[in-house]
């Protein structure tokens, strides 16, 4: 099986927000920035998508080239802020933001969640991908939980996936083809 991990296009955000489950939607000129990735996603893949507006977005596009609808999963939202969504980081306040940074596997963001609970999501969609009876699969989704899913099938330590860079608007191929998971390309 192949697994594209596709991360959505820049959202339509002023300047440097926070935001996970904040629904942001996708600005003027997205299409062109989601041109690059199209060419590496295959007609015919599966689709699954969070539900996250940015996400469906391009969802919808790629089902457009695939010509299969996709599937929204709830477990591939990206990490809730809770209090911190939609702020400038430079607003969250600095204590708050550093007690969070020094363990963010068991500290959320006031009304959000830990990085701990994001895995067990990325967790549970890992498991349903890999009973899917396709050849391909195409999921479409945000930073965190598509870094988790790298981590659960390269089999990495858990807090790695904190320090993997996925870029806006990219693909990166997943491949079981050679009896153990393996990262074929990143941020093409």
């Amino acid at each position: 099986m192949n697994v594209f991990l596709v991360r959505h296009t820049r959202p339509d955000l002023e300047g440097s927000r926070c935001y996970g489950r904040l629904d942001a939607d996708l600005p003027p000129g997205w299409k062109e920035e989601a041109a690059n990735l199209l060419r590496h996603v295959p007609s015919g893949v599966a689709l699954i998508t969070s539900p996250d507006r940015r996400c469906r977005q391009l969802a919808d596009l790629l089902a457009l080239q695939t010509g299969t609808p996709a599937i929204i999963d709830e477990h591939l939202q990206e990490l809730d802020f809770g209090a911190w969504e939609g702020l400038a980081w430079a607003d969250v306040p600095r204590a708050e933001s550093v007690h969070w940074a020094k363990d963010v596997w068991n500290r959320s963001p006031p009304g959000g969640e830990t990085y701990a609970t994001l895995y067990a999501r990325a967790s549970a969609a890992w498991q349903s991908l890999m009973l899917m009876d396709v050849d391909a699969v195409a999921v479409i989704g945000n930073a965190g939980p598509l870094r988790a899913l790298i981590t659960i099938a390269l089999e990495l330590p858990r807090d790695s996936f904190v320090r993997i860079h996925l870029d806006y608007a990219s693909v990166t191929l997943l491949s079981d083809s050679s009896g153990g998971w393996r990262l074929e390309f990143a941020n093409r």
